[in-house]
C-alpha cells in the first residue's frame, strides 16, 4: 500500500534521491526482483520527508483488511515521526 504512495512523492520531485535508487537496484538484484521491502520504503519516505513538505491523502482506510491497516498506520506513524514537520 506504501508502494503506490512512495511512486507519487516520488513523481513531484525533480531529482530521484541516491537511497531510492539503491533501494530499487538491491531489489533488481533478488531472484524476481519484486521491489523494496515495506521497512525500506518506510526509510526512504522518512528521508524525503525529513527534507521537504508532504501531504498524504490515505482514502478508504476502512475498506482495508484490519491487520493491514494496523500496518500501514503504523508505518504512518513511523514516517511522521521523521518529518520535517515535527
Amino acid at each position: 500500500m506504501l508502494g503506490p504512495l512512495l511512486k507519487q512523492v516520488v513523481s513531484g520531485l525533480a531529482e530521484i534521491p541516491e537511497a531510492i535508487s539503491q533501494a530499487f537496484g538491491e531489489q533488481k538484484k533478488v531472484i524476481g526482483g519484486r521491489g523494496p521491502l515495506l521497512q525500506d520504503i518506510v526509510k526512504i519516505l522518512q528521508t524525503i520527508t525529513s527534507s521537504r513538505r508532504a501531504f498524504m491523502c490515505i482514502d478508504a482506510l476502512d475498506e482495508c483488511a484490519a491487520g493491514d491497516r494496523v500496518e500501514l498506520l503504523e508505518s504512518l506513524k513511523k514516517i511522521l515521526q521523521k518529518s520535517q514537520g515535527t
